[in-house]
């Protein structure tokens, strides 16, 4: 387990306040709202069933590992957390966030539902958002949106030189051939454009206006899960099923008032 608790204090698991102190020694209270954010990762007990289950840590022995990183987002997401920026930073480096395979067989593993590769995910989009996108992973994904922005669909001969950069794209020139003769090359030119490619674009436009780029989108797909999860089946409102004796409580996004 030495490794283990390594990576877990890597990741500086304690709060590091970025806020005035309240006067007389009052504690510092905030909204339940706020907190559901990151209610998922804050389930964790650090059994490691998520980090004996993982491949890109069967390969690569320094990544930080789901369980490290889970624990991680617990405290980027945290809204009194002074720290954001530099954990993200931090976390951003060769053996962090972009080295997870995405085989989600930490989330299939996890007892207690904290979903490790879905905080890994919120890590991702929350550094692009600050714009944190020096990694190849960063790039590749950002390519995936302004692709999908675009034209409405992947171009992937522009895939490599985008994410890997031009010279790069020129040493896999004879790879990129063969792939070709064997029909697995789309043509470049002209640029397919889907017939409903605004749909994409409103969506893209919508998330920047509401500001929920960042891992607020990815807690908002969550919500929306929960949403089927307690029976939704397109009758009811998100209001109503909240409602409902036994629910959790409604979700909280940055912006709304608390109810």
């Amino acid at each position: 387990m030495g490794p283990f608790w390594e990576k877990f204090n890597s990741v500086n698991p304690y709060l590091q306040p970025g806020y005035e102190e309240p006067p007389d020694g009052k504690e510092y209270r905030i909204k339940q709202e706020r907190m559901n954010v990151i209610h998922k990762e804050a389930l964790c007990i650090n059994c490691g069933c998520c980090v004996s289950e993982c491949n890109a840590m069967e390969s690569s022995p320094e990544f930080l590992g789901p369980q490290a990183l889970a624990k991680a987002f617990r405290f980027v997401g945290d809204p009194r957390d002074g720290k954001k920026l530099a954990r993200l930073e931090k976390l951003n480096d060769e053996h962090g966030i972009w080295e997870c395979t995405r085989c989600y067989f930490c989330n299939e593993r996890c007892p207690k539902g904290v979903d490790p590769r879905d905080a890994i995910a919120k890590l991702g989009a929350e550094s692009m958002k600050e714009g944190i996108d020096r990694d190849m992973g960063a790039k590749h994904a950002k390519w995936f949106v302004v692709s999908a922005k675009t034209t409405g669909w992947l171009r992937e001969t522009e895939l490599v030189p985008k994410t890997q950069g031009v010279v790069e794209a020129i040493k896999q020139t004879r790879f990129a051939l063969d792939l070709a003769v064997k029909g697995k090359v789309p043509p470049p030119f002209p640029p397919h454009v889907a017939k409903d490619v605004k749909e994409s674009r409103r969506l893209f436009d919508l998330v920047k206006e509401q500001g929920r780029d960042g891992y607020a989108g990815i807690v908002q797909g969550e919500h929306a899960l929960a949403k089927l999860s307690h029976g939704d089946v397109g009758g009811d409102t998100l209001e109503e099923i909240y409602e409902r004796p036994g629910a959790f409580k409604r979700p909280y996004l940055e912006g709304e008032e608390a109810q």
